[in-house]
């Protein structure tokens, strides 16, 4: 093995929520399990917060965060590389790919981008566009935003995909009967549109007379959470929609294992990290048929995936899971055998490494 080590440029980890971020602490973490991290800088990380969250990788100076000190981000990165010439980089996301690209002139090979889905679509500038063609190689989460990136121009022969992976929530896990209540999940940030959420409120307006102890309980925080919270009310759905903001770990795992479905008919995810912490705990998951989302359920094993955008659909989807325990009862083993085979921490180190030393950083 080489004495050559990654070191990772991004935006932040530790000082928000949110799939981009949870995607950064895994890499951070895989990284410094397997001893092949150098640095990892992130603009927009406050440095308490990472000296909290990784006290001792921030003793080390492993990982860094600036508060928007972009300065001294630049300086320090730079530095880095004209130490470190024979070590690679990984962009943890597109709109640091000319950073990586920068410090390392004539070096392009060794500059990595991670692509997750959402970011390679309008307003990708001409900059990132060169950016995501001179890169060395690429990491894709999944097989629907490598298609995303061959549609820029990205060359597929130096795209990886590396879908992700999620910590084991419940390693005890036994199937167990559904809950007494039946309840839709949803969690997510309540920004993107995209993600659903008007499509699930559409099938409680259509499946609360069939169904009039179903619950919707959305799980997330984010500054259209009043906009979705005022919609649900004008369609006086207040008695059977929760909105529960943002929830702490243990609250999560609470509305996990009360779930009978989770639900995020998202129309451009480019993973879906709920849907494998979902798994995790046994649930049957429902996605669109549009993003990855089908690559990480089984249509008709262990959930479904939806035509997009029709609510009719999704309703019908969560009523056959809902009104059949049975079905419920199998989709639930499924789901949680698909996330032990392919969607563990485990798995997602040995697809990265592998990957990593195909790219030659280890």
């Amino acid at each position: 093995m080489s004495t050559a080590r990654i070191h990772l440029i991004g935006g932040n980890a530790y000082s928000s929520t949110g799939g981009i971020q949870a995607v950064n602490r895994l890499l951070v973490r895989e990284l410094a399990d397997a001893g092949e991290l150098g640095r990892a800088y992130f603009l927009w990380d406050r440095p308490a917060d990472i000296e909290a969250t990784v006290p001792g990788l921030a003793q080390l100076g492993q990982v860094r965060g600036y508060g928007l000190r972009r300065h001294s981000f630049l300086r320090d990165i730079a530095w880095c590389a004209l130490r470190h010439r024979r070590d690679l980089w990984l962009c943890t996301h597109v709109n640091y790919a000319s950073i990586g690209l920068a410090v390392n002139p004539g070096g392009w090979k060794r500059v990595g981008v991670l692509l997750h889905a959402a970011e390679l679509d309008d307003h990708f500038t001409l900059p990132k566009r060169m950016a995501l063609r001179r890169a060395g190689w690429l990491i894709a989460v999944s097989e629907f935003t490598k298609r995303k990136a061959i549609g820029l121009g990205a060359d597929p022969a130096r795209i990886h995909v590396v879908p992700n992976g999620v910590a084991d929530a419940c390693p005890g896990w036994r199937p167990g009967p559904a809950p007494q209540k039946p309840m839709v999940l949803f969690v997510g940030r309540m920004d993107e549109r995209y993600k659903g959420q008007m499509d699930l409120l559409d099938a409680m307006t259509l499946l609360r007379d069939r169904h009039p102890d179903l619950r919707l309980v959305f799980v997330g925080s984010g500054r259209s959470l009043s906009d979705w919270q005022a919609e649900a009310h004008r369609r006086h759905l207040d008695d059977c929609v929760e909105f529960t903001g943002r929830v702490d770990d243990a609250g999560l795992a609470r509305r996990y294992a009360a779930a009978t479905v989770f639900a995020m008919p998202s129309e451009n995810e480019g993973f879906g990290l709920v849907y494998a912490e979902a798994m995790a705990h046994g649930v049957p998951c429902i996605g669109s048929d549009r993003d990855a989302a089908r690559e990480v359920i089984r249509h008709g094993e262990t959930g479904y995936c939806v035509p997009a955008g029709n609510s009719t659909a999704l309703a019908d989807a969560i009523a056959c899971i809902v009104k059949s325990p049975g079905l419920r009862a199998r989709m639930s083993v499924a789901a949680r055998r698909r996330f032990q085979e392919h969607f563990t921490l485990d798995c997602h180190r040995g697809r990265l490494l592998q990957t990593l030393r195909g790219c030659g950083a280890m």
